[in-house]
């Protein structure tokens, strides 16, 4: 597991980072980075890309994500990789 709760600074105000599977049901975040190389070339061909806009729908082995009008199924050993700003 990465250890990601470090804050990050956000423009005009402090953002905090964690991993995509810490987040609660329904919560907005943006992507701010998926540290596993494979995992990310993967989820950018998919179109979560830096900076995308996120809602955590499931979470669970399947977590699922919505990534503008898509939802994207993601499994723990991907999720875990993904680390996003809460909003």
């Amino acid at each position: 597991m990465v250890d990601v709760s470090t804050p990050t600074p956000g423009p005009g105000a402090h953002t905090r980072t964690m991993p995509l599977m810490d987040l609660g049901i329904g919560t907005f975040a943006v992507l701010h980075d998926v540290v596993d190389q494979y995992s990310r070339n993967v989820l950018r061909s998919l179109g979560l890309t830096n900076g995308a806009r996120l809602q955590l729908c499931r979470a669970g082995d399947t977590c699922i994500i919505q990534v503008r009008s898509t939802r994207i199924g993601l499994s723990r050993a991907v999720a875990q990789f993904v680390v996003v700003a809460v909003e």
